[in-house]
């Protein structure tokens, strides 16, 4: 799941070489900086890709402060 986050950012972003860059504790938000519209996309994407329904009112900020902890918050999704 974690490679499917860093490549969906990667296209999000437009920047095919960041998925080798980014690591399970980069920052979504600080560290890649996707814009509100960017951020939709990137959620959007990670519900077709990942065949999940994500739960808004329960994702929390701090679901977004690493590539791991939104991988934790999506596995408990399935």
């Amino acid at each position: 799941m974690q490679e499917t986050i860093k490549k969906i950012l990667s296209e999000v972003k437009d920047t095919p070489v960041a998925v080798m860059t980014l690591s399970d504790d980069t920052d979504i938000i600080n560290d890649i900086g996707l814009d509100s519209l960017q951020m939709v996309t990137f959620m959007l994407k990670l519900e077709e890709e990942l065949n999940i329904q994500i739960d808004f009112n329960n994702l929390d900020f701090s679901n977004l402060m690493s590539v791991g902890s939104l991988c934790d918050f999506l596995s408990k999704q399935k």
